[in-house]
């Protein structure tokens, strides 16, 4: 006779059941707990007491803003003017004079 074990397939069938019926119990236990009383539904102060007054007339005087007047100042700037004149270089040679030669020597 042969002896054989639990397949994957039987341990994975058991790990989740396992699993469902730790989260059932743990959602059962939530549930049935008593829920905690909030900051906000206790009350030990007592409420404020009020008392109203009568009071005679008041007369606020609010000046009026009236808004400065809006000043735009534009300026416009002329295109520039181009003038177009045609020179003429003179074709009769210049002699510099021998100061202004810088060291060269014409011979």
């Amino acid at each position: 006779m042969s002896v054989q074990g639990p397949t994957t397939g039987s341990v994975m069938v058991a790990a989740i059941a396992g699993l469902a019926t730790g989260l059932l119990v743990a959602a059962l236990l939530v549930a049935g707990r008593e829920p905690q009383p909030r900051v906000q539904e206790v009350r030990t102060t007592p409420s404020p007491t009020t008392t109203s007054q009568s009071v005679g007339e008041i007369t606020v005087t609010v000046p009026g803003s009236v808004p400065e007047p809006l000043v735009v100042t534009r300026t416009s700037t002329p295109a520039p003017r181009t003038v177009t004149r045609t020179v003429t270089p003179s074709t009769t040679p210049t002699e510099l004079p021998p100061s202004t030669t810088s060291g060269f020597r014409r011979d």
